[in-house]
């Protein structure tokens, strides 16, 4: 802001900020504008000086290639002057996040050049910085697990190279005028607090550039116990600069197409010892008021429950699907009632989010195939939840197909064919209720394909698509517990051992080891070590070699030796599991969307190409030692 008066020294006495936690509507600027303005007009009106608000919050921020449509990125541009011109009238200092279009550049992609940015405005007008940039460009472009910054947008780190200046010439502070005085506020997004691995470090570089305070726009998923972490990094960051730190991210769920995504916004302020002073209430969509003038407790974030924060990301995520889909086509839910656990959760879990009148379970027997309490316990789930419940038995069509076809009974295609079928019904009856129908698989089935690709593994939806076997067990006590306040999941279902019911022999256990509510399971565990730690067969066997795998896989002591007595049995499930995890991959690039809740998932966190197992040199080598080793090493 332009001025003949001296800034005076800059404090963040009398200053009043909103955290804007706002829901935002990815690909609706128009819908997003009218929000900002709506809300800063609000704040103006309670005697607010500066209100921010997240991350790309004008346009949303998981679109995919929609950032390389240029009627869309100009329509932008359209809504971010119209945001500025209509707090003309008003002196608060608006904050938000967009895109920010250079007509005359292009990017490295030869398109449009765009920018991850924040506006910062006041009387009408973008206020510049020393620079003579009328915005900020994100420094920190993150290029893992579901972010693809430099796919869209130039960072300012490559427009200081571009321009031959060092990035402290760029990322400078915005000077507006607040009662009379002028203040300094250093502005960046999401990614640049994440300093860790990256040599730049904007908040330091704003905090020697003279910034009074540092605001941090984010658009970040919910991720186990980030928040704790968010808390660490920011501590540290803040005993470096010794300035306040404003976090503000948004609430609701995003997508990329694979993986719905929850933001629990988590908004907070750090007063310059980098103690908490304000939290906002997770996933609630709100604008915060925090007067920084008074003086404010420091306040210790909640221990976090790891399964109610798993169900409320599942919540967000799937509320967010259910939201992206033509009215016409959600009006009823369609959930194949096995008995099983993975699909009772399902049915109790669309109760609690679109009422029993909207969900339909069906059963789908196979002659004498599927057991007298497994059927039974699907029914009496039905009537617990009070939900409309069918009987289709598929004797006919399996029968038929088998028979076309020269199926043998009782062999792996004939298992295939009741699952297909039961498909086709589930499919016919939700198109006949103008509904969707689910995708019943949990993370551990998908990540072995346990399941058949046009049968169990399809569905519109999966909500425990990135939710292990344990995980889903813990889910449906939880939902009994505290969601329900009774029995809605009968007990029998969440004792009862895994199994399916595709044989003539009646019931068989699952070929892998689960966990339950009070315990890991050794599967479960193997699933989470390839995928969301990205451990390898050499990896585990080293563990082995030894005997520290029980504890590395954080299971109890025994486990491992227990269920495999000589290290051939150990080896052979080992190469046998990892075996079905690489070659599953063709299943996986077919499945249908689902929640994201962990720290790794299948969709387009995970990126995977199909090729056959390798075994590495070092992997064959420990083989041949642990197998011709007497014993395996005990743990000390």
């Amino acid at each position: 802001m332009s001025g003949t008066r001296a800034p005076r020294e800059c404090t963040m006495k009398d200053i009043t900020y909103a955290l804007g936690q706002i829901t935002v509507v990815p690909g609706r600027p128009n819908v997003n504008a009218e929000r900002i303005v709506a809300e800063a007009k609000a704040a103006a009106r309670r005697g607010v000086d500066v209100i921010v608000f997240p991350e790309l919050c004008v346009s949303g921020y998981l679109l995919g290639d929609l950032f390389e449509d240029d009627a869309f990125v100009l329509d932008v541009q359209h809504w971010n002057q119209w945001i500025i011109s209509s707090l003309a009238d008003l002196s608060i200092v608006v904050v938000f996040g967009t895109i920010v279009a250079d007509r005359h550049c292009v990017g490295e992609d030869g398109r449009l050049r765009k920018y991850n940015a924040a506006i910062i405005a006041q009387g009408g007008k973008p206020i510049e910085n020393a620079a003579g940039m009328d915005f900020t460009a994100k420094t920190l472009h993150p290029n893992y697990r579901i972010f693809d910054d430099s796919r869209h947008f130039f960072c300012l780190r490559k427009l200081a190279a571009e321009r031959g200046v060092e990035l402290e010439v760029l990322l400078r502070p915005f000077q507006v005028s607040i009662k009379g005085a002028w203040r300094k506020l250093g502005v960046m997004t999401c990614e640049d607090m994440w300093d860790g691995d990256y040599a730049q470090k904007p908040s330091r570089i704003l905090a020697e550039n003279g910034a009074e305070v540092v605001i941090n726009l984010s658009c970040s998923p919910w991720s186990w116990r980030k928040n704790q972490k968010r808390d660490e990094v920011v501590r540290g960051i803040v005993q470096d600069i010794g300035i306040p730190f404003l976090y503000v991210n948004n609430v609701g769920s995003q997508n990329n197409g694979k993986n719905f995504i929850a933001f629990d916004g988590s908004s907070t302020v750090y007063d310059k010892n980098g103690d908490i002073i304000c939290m906002a209430e997770p996933y609630k969509d709100a604008v915060i008021d925090v007067p920084v003038f008074e003086t404010l407790v420091p306040l210790r974030r909640p221990e976090p429950d790891d399964v109610k924060q798993m169900f409320s990301a599942i919540r967000v995520s799937t509320i967010g699907y259910l939201d992206s889909v033509a009215e016409e086509y959600r009006q009823k839910i369609v959930i194949g009632a096995s008995g099983g656990i993975d699909s009772a959760l399902s049915l109790a879990f669309f109760v609690h989010l679109v009422g029993k009148e909207n969900v339909i379970a069906v059963n789908m027997p196979y002659k004498h195939y599927n057991a007298d309490e497994t059927k039974g316990d699907a029914r009496k789930l039905a009537e617990n939840l009070g939900v409309e419940y069918r009987v289709v038995p598929i004797d006919a069509m399996v029968d038929a197909n088998a028979a076309l076809c020269n199926v043998q009974i009782g062999s792996s295609q004939h298992k295939s064919i009741q699952a297909r079928m039961r498909m086709e019904v589930l499919a016919t009856i939700a198109s006949q209720v103008h509904g969707i129908f689910t995708c019943n698989a949990n993370k551990t089935e998908i990540a072995f394909g346990y399941g058949t690709i046009n049968g169990d593994m399809r569905g519109y939806f999966a909500p425990w698509m990135d939710c292990l076997k344990q995980d889903v067990f813990r889910l449906a006590a939880h939902m009994n517990t505290f969601i329900f306040g009774r029995e809605v999941i009968p007990q029998s279902i969440i004792e009862r051992e895994p199994m399916d019911e595709l044989v003539d022999s009646g019931t068989r256990g699952d070929p892998f080891h689960y966990g339950h509510i009070g315990r890991n399971g050794y599967h479960d565990a193997l699933v989470r070590a390839f995928v969301t730690f990205r451990r390898n067969p050499e990896w585990v066997l080293r563990k082995y070699k030894i005997g520290s795998l029980d504890a590395e896989l954080l299971l109890e002591p025994g486990t491992v030796s227990g269920l495999f007595p000589t290290a051939k049995q150990f080896v052979d499930d080992l190469e046998r599991c990892y075996g079905l995890f690489v070659s599953m991959v063709f299943k996986r690039v077919q499945s249908v969307p689902g929640a994201l809740v962990d720290k790794r998932s299948f969709g387009w966190d995970l990126r995977e190409s199909i090729l056959p197992p390798y075994e590495t040199g070092q992997y064959q080598s420990l083989r041949r030692e642990v197998l011709k080793a007497p014993k395996v090493a005990e743990a000390a």
